[in-house]
């Protein structure tokens, strides 16, 4: 079980988590207009959802085949169970990114906060490798030069 456990200090994991707890560099405006979009495509799919349920009402599936009764039952599940599954997770999110927005307009008035995005140095971007020539298997030699004449990439 020690794998599990972090090799931080205390007074590491209090600097983590005061970092993450930073709001300078949101802006508000858009966290809020993020947060209506979300409720609306939310909103979207409860009607979907809602409108779904009386199609499956007013248009039932008569047959007197017992599997295909029960592969309509399933489908029908699985169909309302997604909508109103992706309709409350878009509300959940734009409920929560609303609050953000908020509480970031809030400290912007107070003062508490500056919503200037922060620069970032160019050491700290990170460079995703070419996943197309990994899986063709063009693997760069670690010493720089590009010779294709090694199988391995070393």
């Amino acid at each position: 079980l020690s794998g599990f456990r972090s090799e931080k200090t205390d007074e590491e994991r209090e600097a983590a988590l005061e970092e993450a707890r930073d709001l300078n560099g949101v802006n508000p405006v858009v966290a809020i207009v993020g947060a209506l979009s979300a409720l609306t495509m939310a909103g979207a799919l409860w009607y979907f959802t809602q409108w779904l349920g009386g199609f499956f009402i007013m248009h039932p599936f008569d047959t007197d085949i017992y599997f295909a009764q029960r592969v309509t039952q399933v489908v029908r599940n699985v169909a309302m169970g997604l909508a109103s599954l992706a309709s409350g997770f878009f509300g959940v999110t734009g409920l929560g990114i609303l609050l953000l927005g908020l509480r970031v307009a809030y400290g912007v008035a107070k003062g508490e906060l500056d919503p200037t995005p922060i620069k970032k140095s160019k050491n700290d971007e990170i460079e995703l490798p070419n996943v197309w020539d990994l899986m063709m298997n063009k693997k760069p030699s670690r010493r720089g030069n590009k010779n294709d004449d090694n199988p391995f990439g070393i």
